[in-house]
């Protein structure tokens, strides 16, 4: 299976700079560009972020070929029903490029903020169930009637119907069972985090036994655990991934030999100080890394 290689990059103002980076990782043979879905950036609620569904509507315009999507959406701050319409248009706009990843959410000051409920593990992932259950649907084009603990729709007609056949790619955040499962019965991909603040043998460790848990459950459920491709969203845990073309070529092969048929990389925005961490831990990427990085590695791992 050939491996696939996307960028991160964080919507921040103005629209033109995230536009110019979109299309250098394009220019630069990347697969996908993810912007991520939140209404703040951690810790900073000042900092101006662009609304996610909106933007990638924009971008859809403004590209070419490179796959755009989302990394990730949080269920709870959109109805699904309302989201798949922002999927499918997105889909139409793209001409068929559109991927989306969801997840139960993760950040609670910002489901404060918006008035609503930050659940337990279990009911996050109840709600993600359903969510996930209802997109698998109505990305379809099809009519959907819902009555479940968190969300409801009856006789919700999703026309225009997708570009892409069956539906736009589903992608599930997940770190544990309970989401993994969901990802299973219903999606078309797995987005991995790193182990937040912890080294790369932790990291490897916990990706490993992950991608192994979800292979259970693929056979539990019927499915075939190869049709399922597994996304590692670096930067996350402390691993110098951007040390050197050596190191980076490492890592990859490392998680690939782990299950991982999928990688993101953040892209540095220099307009922003609070990333510039994670660009001096050399866990994120600046241009002319990501560019050294597209030409010289990722090519070993493509079918």
């Amino acid at each position: 299976m050939s491996v696939g290689f996307g960028a991160t990059i964080v919507q921040l103002v103005p629209y033109a700079a995230l536009r110019d980076d979109f299309l250098f990782a394009e220019a630069i043979g990347l697969d996908n560009g993810w912007v991520i879905d939140q209404f703040w950036i951690d810790g900073a609620p000042e900092v101006p972020l662009l609304e996610a569904w909106a933007t990638l509507a924009a971008l859809a315009a403004d590209t070419e070929r490179i796959r755009i999507g989302s990394m990730v959406t949080n269920v709870a701050n959109r109805n699904p029903g309302i989201l798949a319409k922002s999927i499918l248009t997105v889909d139409q706009v793209s001409d068929g490029r559109v991927d989306v990843a969801v997840g139960g959410g993760h950040y609670p000051v910002e489901h404060e903020a918006l008035g609503l409920d930050f659940l337990d593990p279990q009911g996050r992932g109840d709600r993600l169930r359903e969510a996930v259950t209802i997109l698998d649907e109505a990305l379809r084009g099809s009519t959907v009637s819902h009555e479940g603990q968190h969300f409801t729709l009856r006789e919700a007609t999703f026309r225009p119907g997708p570009t892409q056949s069956p539906r736009p790619p589903i992608w599930v955040a997940a770190q544990a069972s309970r989401s993994l499962r969901v990802a299973a019965q219903h999606a078309d991909g797995v987005v991995s985090l790193g182990e937040y603040e912890k080294g790369i043998e932790d990291s490897l460790r916990a990706f490993r036994a992950r991608m192994e848990k979800l292979d259970e459950i693929c056979v539990e459920e019927g499915r075939d655990p190869s049709t399922l491709r597994r996304c590692y969203f670096a930067g996350w845990a402390n691993e110098p991934i951007f040390a050197s073309v050596d190191a980076t070529a490492d890592l990859i092969g490392s998680y690939v030999d782990a299950g991982a048929t999928d990688f993101t990389f953040y892209l540095h925005n220099p307009e922003e100080p609070l990333l510039d961490d994670l660009l001096a831990s050399d866990r994120m990427a600046t241009r002319d890394q990501l560019a050294e990085t597209a030409q010289e590695v990722f090519p070993h791992f493509r079918g």
